[in-house]
């Protein structure tokens, strides 16, 4: 018969004839694109995250963890089409438990909660609310003003990289842009937008974050500041081209532009 300290048990894998496995819960971190999509609306709201675990609590909060945009009726809508009081102020939560994920979304103040299950490493689940105070929920037949109940599927998403080209108004003529893009450590972003055109001509960089498929920079064009906030669509599920970026002038929250990858 062996014996073995107690201390030695938690790194042994095989002793005595015998073996001892350790395991521990899923962990759900790292740049992730939620696609809400909502039974009453129609709407699709593609919640963009970039998640960090302690255990077995996930979160993302503020714009350069987490971005919201909706797309209803062909429409798109930058922080969303229900978005509460602080706009662009999201956030996610999430706890594992076992496969199991309970998920609290925040657009801006409105929020809501989702219950998924954990496959690999995405999730997908449904959720339900009633009383909610965005004025698009406005009821029907059975249906309370205020209420909305759908599905959501999220998965990881690669860094954004590459240059995309095509034209791009930024409220000073349309330009000929080629934007690239280069993601550092911690989901910054590094970009440089060569503009020819009317006004804007040159190279001017822009930096910020990358927030699952979106790009969320700052920056000037010829002293003009301006925020451009940009989602990348690999498949064209959503913008109708694939490997595409529908940019948006964040100030005015117009759309700026469909910029296809070279």
């Amino acid at each position: 018969m062996c014996t073995v300290p107690l201390a030695l048990l938690l790194a042994l894998t095989m002793g005595c004839g015998g073996s001892s496995t350790l395991t521990s819960s899923p962990v759900v971190s790292g740049a992730y694109e939620f696609a809400v999509t909502s039974n009453i609306t129609g709407s699709t709201t593609l919640v963009e995250v970039n998640l960090t675990a302690n255990g077995s609590q996930s979160s993302a909060t503020g714009p350069s963890q987490a971005q919201v945009l909706s797309l209803e009726n062909k429409i798109w809508y930058v922080n969303g089409v229900c978005v509460g009081e602080t706009p662009g102020q999201n956030s996610v939560a999430a706890t594992v438990t076992a496969k199991n994920v309970a998920l609290t979304f925040n657009d801006g103040g409105n929020s809501f909660d989702g219950q998924g299950v954990l496959t690999g490493s995405a999730i997908s689940g449904n959720y339900a609310f009633t009383n909610s105070k965005c004025p698009n929920l406005v009821g029907g037949i059975g249906i309370p003003p205020g209420s909305d109940s759908g599905g959501f599927v999220g998965n990881q998403v690669p860094a954004l990289a590459g240059t995309f080209s095509g034209p791009l108004s930024l409220g000073d003529g349309t330009d000929n842009a080629a934007l690239t893009l280069v993601e550092g450590n911690n989901q910054t972003l590094a970009v440089s937008a060569a503009l020819t055109g009317p006004a804007d001509n040159g190279t001017f960089p822009f930096s910020g974050s990358a927030v699952g498929n979106v790009m969320f920079v700052t920056g000037s064009v010829n002293g003009r500041a301006l925020s451009l906030f940009g989602y990348v669509d690999r498949t064209g599920q959503f913008t109708g081209t694939a490997n595409s970026m529908m940019v948006f002038n964040y100030e005015t929250l117009a759309t700026a532009g469909l910029l296809i990858k070279q």
